[in-house]
């Protein structure tokens, strides 16, 4: 499905995914602790710039700068970043098509009626290219609206789960794998490290996405 071209926040013009190479000594801790934490010693070409570019922005343009580039390179609808607690997931930011970042920006939702929560409790795989055929996401309502998920657990250093960075594709995605899925492992220990800076305040990294 072609991209609607009308999208709010991070305009970033979609691109083949390139091929990967070997980690390189010397990059940013983030990257050495995704591949210390298991997310493989693997990344694109021009994987560590963007990465470079991201962990130096002030702290208001991470969490953004981090959702364009996982919506840009995974080429989905939409990207977001979410806290979850035993009760509801809190939708805090979201990249993407207009219509899907009006519906869900700041959006409260019970935890049973995620694709998030289902992730984290290992009903579904982190990397789902079709939402319909996976059982455990059929009787979701989100399911009608997204065809493909990606998501990622934002884990703090005690090992804390403090929220989720994912995708969204409205059509199947037959091409998402294991290289988007550590791409998303390493933006979210970026961002995990940016809401550890700011003592745990995930509102304060998003607060630009909230209506004036």
């Amino acid at each position: 499905m072609a991209h609607d071209p009308t999208e709010a926040r991070g305009c970033i013009s979609y691109c083949t995914k390139p091929p990967i190479r070997p980690l390189i000594a010397g990059r940013p801790r983030c990257l050495i602790a995704a591949v210390e934490s298991g997310t493989e010693d693997k990344v694109p070409p021009d994987y560590a710039q963007a990465i470079d570019r991201i962990e130096a922005a002030q702290e208001s343009d991470v969490v953004e700068r981090a959702l364009a580039a996982a919506r840009e390179r995974l080429r989905m609808n939409a990207s977001y970043v979410t806290t979850i607690d035993p009760q509801v997931q809190t939708i805090h930011a979201i990249v993407g098509d207009a219509d899907i970042v009006g519906a869900y920006q700041g959006s409260v939702i019970p935890v049973e009626h995620t694709f998030c929560q289902r992730m984290l409790d290992g009903e579904i795989p982190n990397v789902v290219p079709d939402t319909r055929a996976e059982p455990a996401m059929r009787d979701l309502a989100a399911t009608r609206e997204f065809g493909a998920y990606i998501g990622v657990p934002v884990r703090l250093s005690d090992g804390r789960v403090h929220g989720t960075l994912c995708c969204v594709s409205r059509d199947t995605k037959s091409d998402i794998g294991p290289e988007d899925l550590r791409f998303m492992q390493v933006l979210a220990s970026i961002i995990a490290a940016r809401v550890e800076q700011a003592q745990g305040d995930m509102a304060r990294l998003t607060a630009r996405f909230r209506p004036r």
